[in-house]
């Protein structure tokens, strides 16, 4: 993020909140956490061509694609990701595939005289420049990738080496078949050791299909991998892409009974542009029904109690499954990526109404009457975070700004 750095479902979500970072990562606690953020991959190349299939999973069903074409000496290339506009996936027309995993912390160290750059801007580089895994560890080789310390990121190319970024590593492999997700390869001996029920049961239909390079074959594979619509953090897209015909078949919602398909070079023809996933499904799709609940400016709420009945847990278990990042990652969308406050705070007040400890709640309800420009209950609702918490630095700079305002505000009115 960096406003949001969301390689999601898929990477890392980095939510930058109040002047703070907030790493949401996955983690076990003694109740399933609901704000963990998965991603698997899946490349197979066989007969001379390479297919990538790609499961995004995460809360937002707000996803998009987003098409820049060629310049001069570039390439053309579809992206993917939410309504912050950072790329979470991406083709271009060479056939180079990247995506983004959230993994735990891996310290990256080797750093000294390399290249500081964002990562979303070197991806961008390495997406408009390059055609293979050799021209991209080349380049990362000189980059200072310290940012990407919690997070994993792969590059599979038409020919179906693939590249894993993970720590210090820079990973070039070449097997026929290799799956991805949520863990480091330098760090287990084999899959088996992978605790990833998700994973685990693609692996189980592998071992037991015999691959083929065929949109329908990387299809049901994913299929194999999918996130439950049961999880909050469940499947909310899948693409599948033929590296060779660079043809991509996208699913909605973890609903594999319907797909559309889109010709990356059609696309790039014409000129830049930029589609919401849930526009090219009818609407009595089930990924077209969770779209427009989950943007319902009336209840927002509605599906996390329709998937979670958050009100049958008491406070501490709703802390053990890390339900205040839930809220903050639903209220923040709603905050800054649709620039609607109002239902950014109805979503922060249910989300106190249930955790009404939460020193981070009511921090953020703060900010969201602060956008709001209602500096009474942005200072009320700060002075009460600091209550909860009297070294939040953030509501006591945030209170100051708040006073200021409305102390302008007076003196305007006079």
């Amino acid at each position: 993020m960096l406003k949001k750095v969301v390689f999601t479902n898929s990477v890392i979500t980095i939510i930058k909140m109040k002047n703070k970072l907030i790493i949401v990562l996955l983690t076990t606690f003694l109740l399933k956490p609901i704000t963990g953020s998965s991603c698997t991959m899946y490349k197979i190349t066989k007969n001379g061509k390479t297919l990538v299939g790609n499961n995004e999973d995460f809360l937002s069903p707000n996803n998009q694609f987003w098409f820049e074409v060629a310049g001069d000496k570039e390439f053309g290339v579809m992206y993917m990701g939410l309504l912050d506009n950072f790329a979470q996936g991406a083709i271009n027309e060479a056939g180079l595939v990247f995506d983004g995993f959230a993994m735990p912390e891996l310290p990256i160290t080797n750093t000294e005289g390399k290249t500081k750059i964002s990562i979303g801007k070197a991806i961008k580089n390495i997406m408009r420049t390059m055609s293979t895994v050799e021209e991209v560890k080349s380049y990362l080789e000189n980059i200072n990738l310290s940012s990407l310390s919690s997070s994993m990121v792969v590059f599979v190319d038409k020919s179906g080496r693939y590249l894993i970024v993970e720590g210090d590593q820079l990973i070039i492999g070449e097997e026929s078949e290799k799956s991805f997700s949520n863990f480091y390869y330098s760090q287990i001996q084999s899959v088996e050791d992978v605790s990833l029920p998700w994973f685990q049961a693609g692996q189980e239909f592998l071992n037991t299909t015999k691959g083929e390079a065929t949109l329908d074959y990387c299809s049901n594979a994913m299929k194999s991998m999918k996130q439950k619509s049961s999880d909050l953090f469940s499947t909310q897209y899948s693409t599948i892409y033929d590296l060779t015909s660079l043809k991509i078949r996208v699913y909605l919602y973890q609903d594999f009974t319907e797909y559309v398909e889109l010709d990356l070079i059609k696309e790039l023809q014409k000129e830049n542009h930029r589609m919401m996933m849930v526009d090219l499904f009818p609407k009595e799709s089930l990924g077209s029904k969770f779209y427009y609940k989950y943007n319902d400016v009336n209840n927002p709420v509605l599906f996390l109690q329709e998937q979670l009945n958050p009100e049958a847990y008491s406070e501490e278990e709703l802390i053990k499954m890390e339900f205040n990042d839930t809220i903050n990652i639903l209220g923040y969308e709603w905050l800054n990526d649709k620039n609607n406050s109002d239902t950014a705070i109805k979503v922060f007040q249910y989300g106190i109404s249930l955790m009404p400890n939460d020193y981070d709640l009511y921090d953020s309800l703060g900010e969201a009457y602060f956008d709001n420009k209602d500096w009474n209950n942005s200072i009320r609702n700060y002075a009460k975070s600091l209550t909860l918490n009297p070294e939040n630095e953030n509501a006591i700079k945030q209170l100051l700004k708040c006073k200021e305002a409305k102390n302008r505000l007076e003196i305007d009115n006079r």
